[in-house]
């Protein structure tokens, strides 16, 4: 039977992790403050509405893991945008581009860049205020256990640095959730 010092074990060996642990309740409870501020501190200086629901799925899952990753992990092989603006009826109205995707988008009519990787869609009309949604990642890694993951807001990411004593400029800290084994 799989172990969550298993899963540890696993994260653990993957390229790019720097370190993971597993999350404690106390811990868990630090994430649901900062995450629940943020929200309530809006994005974009305050003029726009966030949800992170990534995190709140992680939340949701039976293990919860902190990692710390470099340049060189990626759980996002699929694909997916790490930020999207939506409508309140969830259509999707704007993403963050990844790196690979700007040169494709430059070429599109039906995008308005609003700096070099951030686009609106100019073919969908908001059906009410949009707001920016941070969406959850499958981890590819961790499949089998339905693994998913969320980046933090900066004042979480920056708590768990200083609690585990991680520095670096280029490191981030990303929450990974799996179903029990």
């Amino acid at each position: 039977m799989t172990t969550k010092e298993d899963i540890l074990k696993r994260l653990k060996s993957e390229t790019g992790i720097v370190e993971a642990f597993i999350l404690s309740e106390e811990d868990i409870e630090k994430v649901r403050h900062f995450e629940i501020q943020a929200e309530k501190n809006k994005a974009a200086g305050g003029m726009m509405e966030f949800v992170n629901e990534g995190v709140w799925e992680v939340l949701s899952k039976d293990i919860v893991f902190l990692i710390f990753i470099d340049e060189t992990f990626s759980d996002r092989k699929h694909g997916e945008s790490l930020t999207l603006m939506k409508d309140p009826l969830g259509n999707t109205v704007g993403k963050l581009l990844r790196k690979d995707e700007i040169s494709e988008y430059q070429k599109r009519d039906d995008v308005l860049f609003l700096g070099e990787d951030f686009v609106i869609y100019t073919n969908v009309k908001s059906q009410g205020k949009p707001y920016f949604v941070i969406p959850s990642q499958k981890v590819e890694e961790l499949k089998d256990l339905n693994g998913i993951s969320a980046s933090f807001c900066v004042p979480t990411d920056l708590f768990f640095k200083e609690k585990y004593n991680i520095t670096g400029d280029s490191l981030g800290t990303v929450i990974i959730g799996v179903d029990k084994p």
